[in-house]
């Protein structure tokens, strides 16, 4: 294995962590065990990026390798069955709104495809493009991707009924919720610099 190889392994393992939470979904396995794959599965997310940029591929393999020329499509393909696999247990093993939240996603995701595809038209991007650039934001990160964590999160740290005092007495909810925070920080410290380019771009393109 070359060093180039590792974004897409990573990439990849997306598709396997998904298919270990249909079987935990399938099984009724605990929240905390779903949550703990969900959160590998989106770190890998985190991290093909720049193991992409730090060893990139050889000018030659990334014409030759059909997952290499569609590595877009790969890449939202891997983010979309992770996301949809945890939706699905969601739905079906932590609250009564879960389902709701998985149709409501649903339901905002197609309605922004179709706005932005037919209807907010962009003559340097076609049809094909805008539906594979949008769907993963659409129907996973805004706003499915973090509902999930939280109902997880929920689910796998406050035993019975989902109260105030029940969110309050729970030690469990609090490692859960440091433990986020301090791999969130770490994530925004090791990916500043593309944090600030965005945010750059985005400004000049407003000003």
């Amino acid at each position: 294995m070359k060093k180039y190889h590792i974004a897409d392994i990573l990439t990849a393992s997306r598709f396997f962590f998904t298919a270990i939470i249909l079987v935990m979904t399938f099984t009724a396995a605990p929240a905390a065990w779903v949550l703990v794959v969900f959160a590998i599965g989106e770190l890998t997310d985190a991290a093909d990026g720049p193991a992409a940029i730090r060893w990139p591929y050889p000018d030659e393999l990334e014409q030759s390798l059909l997952w290499r020329r569609q590595k877009v499509v790969f890449d939202i393909a891997a983010d979309m069955a992770l996301g949809i696999s945890a939706l699905i247990y969601v739905a079906l093993h932590t609250y009564p709104f879960g389902m709701t939240l998985l149709v409501g996603a649903l339901s905002i995701g197609t309605v922004t495809q179709l706005l932005v595809v037919f209807v907010l038209p962009s003559p340097d991007k076609s049809k094909f493009t805008k539906w594979l650039v949008l769907l993963r934001r659409a129907f996973l990160y805004i706003p499915a991707v973090i509902s999930v964590a939280v109902m997880l999160l929920l689910k796998a740290t406050v035993p019975g009924e989902l109260t105030v005092e029940a969110l309050s007495r729970s030690i469990a909810l609090r490692v859960w919720v440091g433990i986020g925070l301090a791999i969130g920080a770490a994530l925004f410290y090791l990916k500043r610099d593309r944090i600030v380019q965005v945010g750059r771009k985005k400004h000049k393109q407003n000003s």
